[in-house]
């Protein structure tokens, strides 16, 4: 396809900013709410009995919507396996689209695989296939397909973000900070509805009706393209784009498909037991060299902005396991331990999942116009000086959570819910400082050809993060009852919480000390 024969893209704005940006803002509001409404319930369900024949938690009934009766160690594990891997696809779904099908066509294939994903999430629990093991490979099938939808989805729609602005626009921050928005009042909205109806309805239903939520966003999507996205997103060859795309939902399924049988015949527990320390750490040495010859390989003009990434990469892990705490080990706390109940009515606890939803809605719009103001006067603080800011405050959430857990063991009630809602006021800060400016980081400093590469290679950040916090959080039981020996002894999960404190503010204290010497990395890009 020319771009003559394009249909005109509509170059008005909206408070400044392209009218694209609002469009994409929607598809991925409502992508997300289909990802964080079965996120919220994933470790809920797995662990709760599968008869329900034992004490669950207030508000929780004996008897009434039994889960799959997993240890909190296996549920939180698979959780972290599950959205580790919805971040680390993506780094293969930006080739797919820098190089075959272009951003728009791999959102497409992405949004299509993920709405049929949580289609088949809520088959699983048809009557039959709720308790059996059938029925759990099934269920396995549709998180493999969710997964691999976001791997397509995940890395498109940030590039096209960043497609809609020329280079050095001082609104790209702004921009990601109002996108960044999108993606968290999709998070607030379906904790209220998939949520609600998980727990208190039946867990397949809150599954199920995390698919209403990507249906619509494609739809949207669809119907706003032409007039306000027509010349962002195509691919190098568009007849020959269109041809391969239907290829990719194949394949997404077929692979789906051939995990599901896998898993119902024991053959992924194969994949565990060769998950030694010395495998992972070989692992970890092979990234690591491959990542030194990417950089390497580029243009001399262009290894410092590229080594800037995978650098920030990892303070970004750091962080994101700390903060990814919310849906395994937090969520668990509160379900247990926190006092949910406001003058007789008990709180569900997903909802707890839109706390920080709700603080990122009502902050965005301040952090983007601080941002958009300190830049357009040469103040805005350097990449690196944000990430440092980012992990010294989630660290400082986490101390509220270590005196709850220390409220539950030395008083034997639960903790107020006001610690709960402390943390997330404080971490959803840290989160503003490094989330959506780092997104627009990647967009501004990365090579124009590796520019979907890299995106994807940034969420490997989150990939790291989610999967190394479900095995930490996994461990919670062992530092509780002291079989893990850790420095510092206060009793009870504030062992455990306490942990983050000294991670993130000791790593956020060197990244602090090291800003003047990682700066100039990005080579003016980031000014």
């Amino acid at each position: 396809m020319s771009t003559a024969s394009l249909p005109a893209q509509d170059e008005r704005t909206l408070f400044g900013h392209p009218r694209g940006l609002f469009l994409l803002f929607l598809v991925e509001m409502w992508e997300r709410f289909s990802y964080y409404g079965m996120r919220g319930l994933l470790v809920l369900y797995l662990t709760t009995p599968l008869s329900g024949m034992v004490e669950l938690p207030e508000g929780r009934l004996p008897g009434f919507n039994p889960g799959r009766g997993w240890s909190d160690g296996d549920g939180s594990t698979l959780y972290g396996w599950y959205t580790g891997l919805a971040y680390l696809l993506p780094l293969f779904g930006g080739v797919i689209a820098d190089k075959l099908i272009g951003t728009h066509r791999s959102m497409v294939v992405g949004g299509i695989l993920i709405a049929v994903g949580h289609i088949v999430l809520g088959v699983a629990g048809f009557p039959g296939l709720d308790t059996s093991s059938l029925g759990l490979a099934v269920f396995m099938g549709g998180l493999s397909l969710i997964v691999i939808g976001t791997g397509h989805f995940k890395p498109s729609v940030s590039v096209m973000v960043g497609q809609l602005y020329p280079e050095h626009d001082p609104r790209r921050d702004g921009a990601f900070s109002i996108f960044y928005m999108g993606i968290n009042v999709g998070a607030f909205i379906c904790a209220f509805t998939c949520g609600t109806l998980g727990e208190r309805v039946g867990w397949h239903w809150g599954f199920g009706s995390a698919a209403a939520g990507m249906i619509a966003g494609l739809l949207v999507y669809l119907w706003g393209r032409p007039t306000y996205l027509s010349k962002v997103g195509l691919a190098r060859d568009e007849a020959l784009a269109s041809a391969r795309a239907p290829l990719f939902l194949v394949g997404g399924t077929v692979a789906s498909l051939v995990f599901a049988v896998a898993y119902y015949l024991g053959a992924l527990k194969f994949i565990g037991g060769i998950m030694t320390p010395t495998v992972t750490m070989t692992g970890g040495v092979i990234v690591l060299g491959l990542a030194i010859w990417f950089v390497l390989s580029q243009p001399k003009e262009e290894r410092g902005p590229v080594t800037s990434i995978f650098l920030f990469m990892l303070f970004n892990a750091v962080f994101w396991i700390a903060f990814e705490q919310a849906g395994s080990s937090v969520n668990l706390f509160t379900d247990r331990y926190t006092d949910r109940n406001i003058a007789g009515f008990v709180v569900p606890t997903t909802w707890f999942q839109s706390v920080n939803s709700a603080f990122v809605i009502a902050l965005s719009p301040v952090f983007g116009g601080l941002w958009t103001f300190l830049a357009k006067r040469h103040m805005n603080p350097s990449q690196p000086a944000k990430i440092g800011i980012a992990l010294l405050l989630v660290g400082a959430g986490y101390i509220l959570m270590t005196i709850a857990g220390g409220v539950t063991l030395a008083h034997g009630a639960k903790a107020s819910m006001m610690f709960v809602l402390g943390m997330y006021f404080v971490h959803t800060l840290g989160e503003l400082f490094i989330s959506p400016t780092g997104l627009s980081y990647v967009s501004k400093v990365a090579p124009k050809k590796f520019m979907s590469l890299l995106m994807g290679i940034w969420f490997i950040s989150s990939f790291i993060a989610n999967l190394g916090g479900g095995i930490v959080a996994s461990k919670v039981d062992a530092i509780e009852k002291g079989t893990i020996k850790l420095p510092w002894h206060f009793g009870g999960q504030a062992d455990f919480f306490f942990l983050f404190v000294v991670s993130s503010v000791g790593v956020g204290v060197l990244v602090l000390i090291a800003t003047p010497w990682m700066k100039p990395l990005s080579a003016g890009r980031d000014d």
